[in-house]
């Protein structure tokens, strides 16, 4: 399909294949004002499988960070439905939810969101402690360190690291209970241009080794253009590019 006559993404089946792991069915998000309902999202409409990478691009005040948060579960959707491994995460209790968002899902933000008073291995083992099954994930954590090149700073706090190397902290963090998805809204928007482009990098090759589906907010075209996929959203309407 032409850049140039982008169309809305079409809907998805309702009987997918075993190997697709996001289902996104006619999913509406509305807030309420005092002028009444301001429509964000007008049904969005996708799926994907696992290895995939997608790129969310459009003007600010689009929806593209709505979109993320209820990718997330961190936010439901007014209508419509998401589907993550044959499971509606909604449907859950709040305690189950907790535990499948846990498992299921890694952020990064576009603040890494380290806490202060604990070293770089600390941080990244945070997210299995919460639901802990009595796995040890300490070999885990100092191989995504070693992988994103930080396997000298372990003991470091976050105040002794640079803001590129918070980062990639926060993205081992994220990939430490072996996501099915990774949502990262604006990785690399806080970033100097080169530094963002090191993480852009580390991001899609750490993606490339682990059995994810990789999705990105980003005002940042030249990120975009790295993914497999993407959308562009424009008054409440998702167009794949």
């Amino acid at each position: 399909m032409s850049q140039d006559t982008p169309s809305p993404s079409p809907p998805s089946a309702h009987h997918p294949t075993s190997d697709v792991q996001l289902q996104v069915r006619q999913v509406f998000k509305e807030f309420p004002t005092a002028a009444g309902p301001l429509a964000i999202l007008k049904g969005i409409d996708f799926e994907m499988q696992a290895g995939e990478s997608l790129a969310i691009t459009g003007p600010s005040g689009s929806g593209k960070s709505t979109l993320l948060q209820m990718l997330g579960t961190l936010d439901q959707p007014t209508s419509g439905e998401i589907v993550i491994n044959g499971q509606q995460p909604f449907a859950l209790s709040e305690r189950e939810l907790a535990r499948f968002r846990n498992r299921t899902i890694g952020f990064v933000f576009q603040e890494h969101y380290l806490l202060p008073q604990y070293s770089v291995l600390e941080n990244v083992l945070l997210p299995t402690l919460a639901f802990n099954d009595g796995q040890d994930s300490r070999q885990r954590a100092q191989e995504l360190l070693r992988r994103v090149q930080l396997e000298h700073r372990l003991e470091h706090r976050p105040a002794e690291l640079s803001g590129g190397e918070r980062q990639r902290v926060a993205v081992a963090r994220a990939l430490i209970n072996r996501p099915t998805l990774l949502l990262c809204d604006e990785p690399t928007g806080s970033l100097d241009q080169g530094t963002a482009g090191a993480v852009g990098e580390l991001l899609m090759e750490l993606h490339s080794s682990e059995p994810t589906i990789y999705i990105a907010v980003t005002h940042s075209l030249e990120l975009a253009a790295t993914f497999g996929r993407r959308f562009e959203l424009r008054e409440g309407l998702c167009y794949e590019l």
